[in-house]
């Protein structure tokens, strides 16, 4: 009996290490709930008052804003680890918070790979929206489309499709 209860732990332990419910190592799929950016204003942050680093949304749209990352990647990273989350809060003109999270597991296949995006509000910290992009009739970050893929894969594999020059792995 014994031996049945602790196959049963291990099991159970495994599934969620899978989904990145355990701490410690890296999984191969996180799961980000509200909880997860609850904290997110302690974590490392950059400020910035100019245009989107490819220029494509100048300064007067974006505003200024405040870029946080829950764990910076190792040095000499190629990309960002999963269980990497980068929330971005507009403090004027749209006022407003998007998230994205590696999630891994070959999530938005046809996007930025193994990127989530959202929409978050605050105080407390709740969930707009997540996904491969905004709900119809909705739009990020001045994107009359309404999608984060377009932009993001602008940036490329380069930066593994984080378009912040702040944010770019080979300043870590």
């Amino acid at each position: 009996m014994a031996l049945r209860s602790l196959a049963v732990i291990a099991a159970a332990a495994g599934a969620l290490a899978a989904c990145g419910g355990a701490g410690g190592g890296e999984s191969s799929t996180f799961l980000a709930f509200s909880s997860t950016f609850a904290p997110f204003r302690s974590w490392t942050s950059f400020h910035s008052d100019g245009p989107a680093d490819d220029g494509t949304v100048p300064a007067d749209v974006l505003g200024p804003r405040t870029q946080y990352i829950n764990t910076p990647p190792a040095h000499g990273a190629t990309e960002f680890p999963i269980g990497t989350v980068i929330v971005e809060a507009r403090e004027s003109g749209m006022q407003k918070i998007f998230a994205a999270v590696k999630r891994g597991g070959g999530f938005n296949a046809t996007g930025a790979l193994d990127w989530e995006w959202f929409e978050l509000t605050d105080q407390p910290v709740t969930i707009v929206w997540r996904g491969v992009g905004p709900p119809i009739g909705d739009t990020y970050g001045g994107d009359p489309n309404g999608g984060c893929n377009a932009c993001h894969a602008r940036c490329g594999l380069n930066n593994d499709y984080v378009c912040s020059s702040r944010l770019a792995l080979g300043s870590f």
